[in-house]
């Protein structure tokens, strides 16, 4: 077990790594759910280069907002503007399962922490408590 120095060296960066990830949670910028990508596929026609393996390519926007995923296609600014949108939202996904992991570490050293500081007081003061009857 490391040293209750390091437990509190280690509890140190990590509020300081929450903070910084809580950070993400005060931002304004909106957010939606879903995904900006590359399509490939094929349109069907025969003599179409596509036939042959070369697929078309499609900047689609797959909304995951409602009850059911729906592909759309998007362009310029509107493209751009829910390519942030679904940016953000990653983000914040990402900043959020970080944060629950920092919040199981620091809950762990702060037993472990306790346990120490309670053990120590048993072994201090035990000895001046009446004996059990």
């Amino acid at each position: 077990m490391p040293s209750r120095a390091k437990l509190r060296r280690r509890l140190d960066r990590l509020l300081e790594e929450h903070q910084r990830l809580l950070a993400v949670a005060f931002d304004r910028t909106p957010l939606w759910r879903g995904q900006v990508h590359e399509a490939r596929r094929r349109c069907g026609k025969s003599t179409c280069r596509c036939a042959r393996g070369e697929l078309h390519v499609s900047t689609v926007f797959t909304d995951r907002s409602g009850a059911k995923p729906r592909n759309l296609s998007l362009k310029g600014k509107l493209l751009e503007r829910f390519r942030a949108m679904t940016e953000a939202y990653r983000t914040l996904r990402r900043h959020r399962a970080r944060a629950v992991a920092v919040q199981r570490e620091i809950l762990e050293i702060f037993d472990v922490l306790a346990t120490a500081r309670r053990q120590d007081a048993e072994a201090r003061y035990a000895r001046q408590l009446p004996p059990h009857s």
